[in-house]
C-alpha cells in the first residue's frame, strides 16, 4: 500500500502541473485542485483492493480499510513548512473524519433512567461504563497522508496514524516518509495482529515552518 499511495500522489502531481503549465496562467489554482484529484484517485485505485470499504463524506467519499480511514491531504506549498504549524480542522467535514455517527440504538443508550434498585457506587460504575461507550463508538483511526508540493515540485508526501486536538491541530501517533517509495524499493506491509496500521519501525521527518500561500492547497 505504501507503494500505491506514492504512486497516486506522484502521478496526481505530474498530472496537476501539466494541467497548470497548459492553462497558461499566472495563478496557480489549476493546480490547487490537487487536493481533490488526491481524494478521487485514491478511492478509484485503492477502493479496488480486496478489504477496502468506501465511505460518503459530505461532498466526496474516502477509503476505509478496517475501521481505519485514509485522507490525503494537501498541508503546504513549500518544502520547509512544518506540518505541525498547519491547522486541519478547517471545515466540519474534516472534523467528522475523527467522530463517528451515532445510530439510533446508540441513542437510545443516552436516554436516562432511574434505577432505584442500584447504589451509589453501582451508579457510579454504571456511569463510567457508559462514558467508555461512547468514547469507543464516537472515535476513528485515521490515517493521514500529508503532502507538500506545489506546481514545480513534490516536495514530501508522509503517513501516520493521527488524533484531533481541541485546537484544531493533528497529532501523529506514528509518522513516516513515502516520498522515496518507488517501484524498486517495495516495502513487505503485512498486517501485525497487535501492531499499529503501518508495520515496522517509524522515522519522523524533521520539517521547517512557513506559512502557506493560498492557492487551494487548504481544501478540503
Amino acid at each position: 500500500m505504501r507503494e500505491q499511495i506514492s504512486a497516486i500522489i506522484r502521478d496526481c502531481h505530474e498530472k496537476m502541473a501539466n494541467a497548470q503549465a497548459e492553462a497558461d496562467m499566472k495563478h496557480t489554482g489549476v493546480y490547487g485542485q490537487i487536493w481533490r484529484k488526491c481524494l478521487d484517485e485514491f478511492v478509484a485505485v485503492l477502493g479496488r483492493l480486496p478489504s477496502a470499504e468506501i465511505i460518503p463524506r459530505r461532498g466526496y467519499k474516502l477509503v476505509s480499510f478496517n475501521g481505519v480511514v485514509l485522507f490525503p491531504w494537501r498541508f503546504a506549498r513549500e518544502r520547509s513548512t512544518d506540518i505541525g504549524s498547519r491547522p486541519f480542522a478547517v471545515s466540519d467535514t474534516r472534523i467528522s473524519l475523527f467522530r463517528q455517527e451515532r445510530d439510533l440504538a446508540q441513542q437510545r443508550l443516552d436516554i436516562e433512567y432511574e434505577h432505584p434498585e442500584l447504589t451509589e457506587e453501582e451508579r457510579e460504575l454504571l456511569n463510567a461504563e457508559a462514558k467508555a461507550l461512547e468514547e469507543t463508538l464516537t472515535s476513528h483511526r485515521v490515517v493521514v497522508v500529508p503532502y507538500a508540493s506545489n506546481s514545480s515540485a513534490l516536495h514530501s508526501i508522509d503517513w501516520g496514524e493521527a488524533t484531533l486536538g481541541a485546537d484544531g491541530y493533528l497529532t501523529f501517533v506514528s509518522m513516516e516518509s513515502l516520498l522515496d517509495v518507488g517501484s524498486d524499493s517495495l516495502v513487505d506491509v503485512e498486517p501485525a495482529e497487535e501492531e499499529g496500521f503501518s508495520n515496522g519501525p517509524i522515522p519522523r521527518p524533521q520539517l521547517g515552518v512557513k506559512e502557506e500561500e493560498a492557492d487551494g492547497g487548504a481544501h478540503g
